[in-house]
């Protein structure tokens, strides 16, 4: 380096014309190179201190030298120690620097030693096609997830390259190594990238998945279609199933709204067999989800009411009409309903029960609409027995309408001024 006072001196010479401003630059650059180089500090540790350590005199020196090459002019005996412990010496920093990694600290150091960075496993990977300016970090997390040379070299020769130290890491963590790759690429599943492939392994859509699902018929699905099927429990095996119940050409949304609505292979069997064919996928959706299962349809078609479509028994299921409604309805004399007759009933409260009661009264010849409509005002046996002894002159069809009007005037507040009076109790 030159002095300021040489400094000077050339700046006069140019100012006077006595050289030039390149010449001047030229005298700078010798003047510069003559002067002597400041001599390198060595490694500032106490005799006693590296001997305290555990390095010998010889090791100490050795690699206070190597040290010194990267510019670490300071070791406190505590860093001497770490170190020593874990087997940082000359020849390791010398290959690390020598591998590119002349900025590293003390840390560096001691780190790579602990996440087993040596540098032969650096080379080996770069060897496999690692790109030389991966950095330390990057090196620690290849070792860390298990990244070898020889994972490197298989997925690089499987076609998978020019990834990034995260992509390659999370190749390996995801399993997606070049036995998945080969095997994906001979089901037919190829130029995949490599988010791709690690969604196809966490999702079970592996080569043996694939190849059952062409063998299945399915072919040319995308990865997101794939994953779709898998998740949904769209197997070959519930393809083939659902194919052998006759059920066939049927689209990706409509095998999976089946599978996902409990509409199986044996569903689908059992509904058939329960004489309900030719169903469309929402039908049979529809049949599934409001109860309406095979043995529903036996028991209906059992209890006498056969022919019946999808929205009748969803209707049926829906308003309770079960097996033991209907006879029970047969046995206290209701018979020959039809599917709304039967819902009006439920709905209306006109249980066994309720008409066995009103039948008590002596009153046998009512139909179901009039049955209906004394559940509907609440009449209760009593209150018909009571207008009936009151009234024994008048047919069933008179006595219901006083009693129903009677309790209609009574809910609006009214008195009835004409006509039969009644007490309603």
């Amino acid at each position: 380096m030159t002095t300021p006072s040489e400094q000077m001196q050339v700046l006069d010479m140019i100012s006077q014309g006595k050289i030039t401003a390149a010449e001047g630059e030229e005298l700078l650059k010798a003047l510069a190179a003559s002067a002597p180089k400041p001599k390198v500090q060595p490694v500032r540790v106490d005799p006693a201190a590296v001997a305290a350590s555990g390095y010998s005199a010889n090791l100490g020196a050795g690699l206070a030298a190597e040290l010194r090459k990267l510019g670490i002019e300071r070791v406190q005996l505590h860093e001497l120690q770490e170190m020593r412990l874990h087997d940082v010496n000359a020849d390791f920093v010398r290959e690390i620097a020598a591998l590119g990694y002349e900025d590293v600290d003390l840390d560096d150091l001691v780190n790579l030693r602990m996440q087993n960075v040596s540098p032969e496993y650096i080379r080996e990977l770069r060897a496999a096609g690692l790109d030389e300016d991966v950095d330390l970090d990057e090196l620690i997390d290849c070792s860390h997830h298990g990244v070898t040379p020889e994972f490197l070299r298989a997925i690089r020769k499987a076609g998978i390259r020019d990834l990034d130290v995260h992509e390659i890491i999370k190749c390996h963590d995801h399993g997606v190594n070049s036995e998945f790759l080969r095997g994906m690429g001979d089901a037919g599943l190829t130029d995949l990238d490599m988010d791709e492939l690690v969604k196809c392994h966490d999702h079970g859509v592996n080569p043996e998945f694939l190849r059952e699902m062409r063998e299945a018929g399915i072919k040319d699905l995308d990865v997101d279609e794939l994953v779709k099927c898998h998740d949904h429990g769209v197997t070959p095996e519930f393809l083939r199933g659902m194919r052998e119940a006759g059920l066939k050409d049927l689209d990706l949304d409509e095998l999976v709204q089946c599978f996902d609505h409990g509409v199986t292979p044996e569903f689908l069997k059992g509904m058939r067999n329960a004489g309900l064919n030719d169903l469309d996928v929402d039908e049979l959706v529809e049949c599934y989800d409001h109860g309406v299962t095979p043995e529903f349809l036996w028991a209906m078609r059992n209890a006498g009411l056969k022919d019946l479509d999808v929205d009748e028994l969803v209707e049926c299921f829906d308003h309770g009409i079960t097996v033991e409604f209907i006879t029970a309805l047969r046995e206290a004399g209701i018979k020959d309903l039809d599917v709304d007759e039967l819902v009006e009933c439920s709905d209306q409260g006109v249980t066994p029960e309720f008409i066995r009661s009103i039948r008590e009264v002596g009153l046998k010849d009512m139909d179901v609409d009039t049955l209906v409509v004394l559940a509907d005002h609440g009449v209760t046996p009593e209150t018909l027995r009571a207008a009936h002894l009151e009234n024994p002159e008048l047919e069933t069809e008179e006595l219901v309408e006083l009693v129903t009007e009677g309790l209609d005037l009574e809910a609006s507040g009214s008195k009835k001024k004409s006509g039969t009076h009644i007490h309603i109790h």
